[in-house]
C-alpha cells in the first residue's frame, strides 16, 4: 500500500487518525468480546485490521473525484 506524500504535519495528522481509528475499534471490540466471556489478542486485531484498511485505500485511492455541479453556488 502506499499512501501519498504529505507534508510533514500532515503525515503527522494521518498518522495520528489512522491510530485513533484502530484503537478505537480496538476497543469496541473489546467490550463486545468482553460480554461473551471471550478475549481479543492486538497483534492479531492490528494486522486484521490493516489488511482491510489497505484493501479499502487501494479501492479508494483508484476511484477519481465526481465533478458535479449540483452544489455549486454561483
Amino acid at each position: 500500500m502506499d499512501l501519498k506524500p504529505l507534508s510533514p504535519e500532515l503525515d503527522e495528522l494521518r498518522n495520528v487518525i489512522l491510530s485513533s481509528n484502530l484503537t478505537s475499534c480496538y476497543l469496541v471490540l473489546e467490550l463486545l468480546k468482553l460480554e461473551k466471556n471471550e478475549t481479543l489478542i492486538y497483534d492479531k486485531f492490528r494486522s486484521h485490521w490493516m489488511d482491510i484498511y489497505k484493501s479499502t485505500y487501494k479501492i479508494i485511492s483508484k476511484m477519481e473525484s465526481r465533478k458535479s455541479t449540483r452544489y455549486r453556488i454561483s
